[in-house]
């Protein structure tokens, strides 16, 4: 298997049946078992996003989340068409890693021959950070695939060197950013890379080329300058608030490991492993294509580098699905370091650990509990709405961190809620540029006071919990002195639903 020998060049249908082939096998693996894993809360974010009227969705994204405008609109159409189901909402994310897949044969094989190609794109259908993206009802999987095909397009224009080319690079550019600001962080990809790359120096006309992509640029973050302002000013608005996207800690692991390989141990030793063995062979032209290795290497480490930067300038803002984007440059990677292998055994028994290396860390994700950490906000909402009965009250716990509050249920599975009385709430939290709702607890005593009024009437009580929060004596006595007894007790994934009924009352 090595890169020298090309069999497959002669026929002219690989050309379009293998990206075909390519993305067919990505779609599949992400849509497969997509819809058994419960929504968790950044998923619920975009739902509630999407539910909005239009001009209140557009209202808000000026203060906050205007990275992303452009996939919320999207959704909210979307999800008027196609609904609100757990597979409704996460299919677009598994059709654009299949368009991701196939882009980036297309892309590879422009570099060197079928064979890496190929392989490439099969990475990049199982590499495990890719099929928790395509299984999402997040923008990360679409950041990815206009990642592959924008690169396309700036060797295609790099090439022709056509002006209208080059214009359709710098608005595929600009359309780009504009749906998700961190992906300028490709700019510097691009532009190192064309600088850089051995074949693009020897090609005549290289200082057009770097002209031309100059000018496409420029013009494109020109055009979206107004969209980065706006993300940047409310980014430093928000560090440091109750925000659940900031904060978060930086460490080897979320850097080298989670933006590519996700939780899975095996396929980061595997994948680290080919790394270093591509790294011995460098110097071996026959069997490790330069463009292939350097724009992989650009891609891998360019977007995390400036990132990290970005957050030692400012405020730590470094999250693993914040690049998803540059996981393609890994999937270029692995792939040289499989082919580079002269025995094909060699090169088939890996590309077989691989996939094996990826199996169980995708069906982790396919769980009931798969996604957030072990989220279980179906499971919550589903035991409520089975066991309750038209008129009770629930109280979700709405403290601690965002992404793991009970209460993310509602947002996630309204209609599950629909019959009952959501007794803690206060008032909307979009108002002030968040997806929260400010409510009553137990936990606070001048809150206490005020839901206690409100509980006055009500005899079936719901509150959910999480289990390392689980409500202890003294909640239970404050709950006995209103008149509440404990009816039941269930435990959902990480939390746990309870009953309290007053004696005499509809329990």
């Amino acid at each position: 298997m090595s890169i020298g020998h090309d069999p497959a060049v002669a026929h002219p249908r690989h050309r379009w049946l293998d990206p075909l082939l390519a993305g067919v096998l990505a779609l599949v693996v992400g849509v497969v078992a997509s819809w058994v894993p419960s929504y968790w809360s950044d998923e619920a974010t975009t739902l509630a996003a999407a539910r909005m009227p239009l001009p209140d969705l557009l209202a808000f994204v000026g203060q906050r989340d205007a990275v992303h405008t452009v996939y919320y609109v999207f959704m909210h159409g979307w999800i008027g068409l196609f609904g609100e189901s757990e597979f409704a909402t996460r299919l677009p994310s598994a059709i654009v890693a299949g368009l991701g897949a196939a882009g980036l044969l297309v892309l590879v094989r422009m570099l060197t021959n079928r064979t890496t190609a190929v392989l490439a794109a099969v990475i990049y259908a199982v590499l495990p950070r890719l099929t928790l993206e395509a299984a999402e009802a997040r923008p990360y999987a679409l950041t990815a695939a206009l990642a592959v095909w924008v690169t396309v397009l700036v060797l295609v224009a790099s090439r022709r060197q056509s002006r209208w080319w080059w214009l359709a690079y710098g608005l595929a550019l600009a359309a780009s950013i504009a749906t998700y600001v961190p992906f300028a962080l490709m700019v510097a990809v691009h532009g190192v890379f064309l600088a850089l790359a051995p074949a693009q120096r020897r090609r005549r006309g290289a200082r057009h080329r770097l002209l031309g992509w100059s000018i496409s640029t420029g013009a494109a973050l020109l055009a979206t300058a107004p969209v980065i302002g706006t993300v940047l000013g409310e980014r430093t608005r928000l560090l440091g608030a109750d925000d659940p996207s900031t904060g978060a800690d930086v460490t080897w692991w979320t850097v080298l490991v989670e933006p590519w390989f996700a939780t899975s141990i095996a396929y980061a030793v595997l994948g680290l492993v080919l790394l270093i063995l591509l790294g011995t062979r460098l110097r071996d032209r026959s069997r490790t294509p330069g463009s292939v290795v350097l724009l992989g290497a650009l891609w891998v480490a360019l977007p995390v580098g400036l990132l990290l930067l970005v957050g030692l300038v400012l405020a730590p803002v470094f999250q693993a699905r914040l690049v998803v984007f540059a996981a393609p440059g890994m999937c270029l990677l692995l792939a040289v370091a499989i082919t580079g292998f002269r025995r094909r055994w060699v090169s088939i028994s890996l590309i077989v650990l691989l996939v094996l290396a990826s199996a169980p860390t995708w069906v982790i994700q396919r769980q009931p509990t798969g996604k957030g950490g072990g989220a279980d906000l179906s499971q919550i909402a589903s035991y409520i709405e089975q066991q309750a009965r038209p008129g009770d009250a629930f109280v979700l716990d709405s403290t601690g961190t965002v992404s793991t509050r009970p209460r993310q249920a509602l947002y996630a599975y309204p209609d599950r809620f629909d019959e009952l009385d959501d007794v803690a709430f206060v008032r909307s939290g979009f108002a002030d540029g968040r997806f929260t709702d400010v409510t009553l607890g137990l936990d606070d005593e001048t809150q206490r006071a005020d839901l206690q009024e409100r509980l006055a009437d009500v005899d079936r009580l719901w509150i959910a919990r999480l289990q390392v929060d689980a409500l202890d004596d003294p909640d239970l006595r404050t709950l006995g002195g209103l008149g509440y007894d404990l009816a039941q007790e269930h435990r959902t994934g990480r939390s746990v639903v309870y009953l309290f009924v007053r004696p005499g009352g509809r329990g």
